[in-house]
């Protein structure tokens, strides 16, 4: 409480004072005072460590706008939560977002990304195939589900799977009952926390080529391809236009022959990507491509790989992503499947 003090006392301009008033339980009162005497008071709340899920616990306990929360590390997913929220929070790394509107105040500075003191534990991150599976998963299914039930619709193993949502409860992403049902979840969040561990040039094996002729010619050849799935701008033609294909196979050699692609390290119109896993060949969607007649199909990958993939690709990717994300919002149930019973 007393460094969150300090730190806002360093970064308000002259004539500002604060004042704290320590209580029990790690509690206490921060009050600004204006130079022309307008005084705000905040609820200090302050804990040695705070998980994503404790946060989302006390914005629930406390008025948002009068609450300021402090630990000695507060990660990116609890800032962001305490922040849409309307919150306030400070850390010992640095991290700092005080904000009251009468008087008006806005201080906002960043500390670490990581934990400095961070401790073992049995997952640490949403690396690897299996992680991915299960992400992919909770964003495609529509709850409600168990653990059992996910671990069929994922292919992965129990164990992981519990160890992966365990990880991604207490960050915060989803939801569970008393039964520990998953009865919600966070997919724009989730897959916004995924991509901090997956990439879709660093997870997967890119080949670069180019398609002479554009990729309305490209687009034709495509389904002539036997195990494939489109993915990128190219599979959310409603969001932009595509500039760059990148499509994932078995074999990029025997693709890139099929589709009559050049080698190339400059001038790049299409990648070719051996997959990551093969849960991208899972739940894809067909749809029609470009303004051919008659339609040209091809075969696509769900829209959260989609998500992920724009997200992590070069150029206007990110900003096609967060698009297409409003569009899904609007359509969960077009897309989102029912888990088996």
């Amino acid at each position: 409480m007393r460094s969150a003090v300090d730190a806002l006392r360093k970064r308000l301009p002259p004539g500002w004072s604060v004042e704290l008033r320590t209580g029990a339980r790690d509690e206490g009162k921060l009050s600004l005072e204006a130079p022309d005497g307008r005084r705000a008071t905040l609820t200090v709340i302050s804990r040695r460590a705070l998980s994503p899920k404790e946060v989302a616990h006390l914005l629930r306990e406390v008025p948002s706008s009068t609450l300021l929360l402090t630990a000695s590390f507060l990660s990116p997913r609890s800032q962001e939560l305490i922040a849409d929220a309307g919150a306030s929070y400070a850390d010992a790394t640095g991290n700092l977002r005080v904000v009251t509107d009468d008087p008006a105040v806005f201080v906002e500075s960043q500390g670490a990304e990581r934990d400095p003191d961070r401790q073992p534990r049995s997952l640490r991150s949403l690396k690897g195939a299996a992680a991915a599976r299960v992400v992919r998963a909770l964003c495609d299914f529509e709850p409600p589900f168990g653990v059992r039930t996910l671990a069929e619709c994922s292919a992965t193993p129990l164990g992981t799977v519990s160890r992966v949502v365990s990880f991604i409860e207490e960050e915060a992403l989803l939801t569970r009952d008393q039964k520990k049902v998953i009865t919600a979840v966070d997919w724009p969040a989730l897959i916004r926390r995924w991509v901090t561990d997956y990439s879709v040039t660093g997870s997967n094996v890119v080949h670069s080529f180019l398609e002479p002729r554009g990729l309305a010619a490209l687009a034709r050849k495509i389904p002539s391809l036997t195990r494939y799935a489109v993915t990128g701008s190219l599979a959310a033609t409603t969001v932009a236009p595509a500039r760059l294909a990148m499509i994932y196979v078995e074999d990029p050699e025997k693709a890139a022959q099929a589709l009559g692609l050049v080698p190339t390290e400059t001038g790049t119109n299409v990648l070719l990507l051996e997959p990551y896993d093969d849960v991208v060949f899972e739940r894809t969607q067909v749809q029609p491509v470009g303004a051919a007649q008659p339609p040209v199909y091809i075969i696509a990958v769900a829209l959260s790989q989609v998500v992920a993939d724009l997200m992590t690709s070069p150029g206007r990717g990110p900003q096609e992503a967060e698009a297409l994300i409003e569009k899904m919002k609007g359509s969960e149930h077009a897309w989102r499947q029912k888990p088996r019973p």
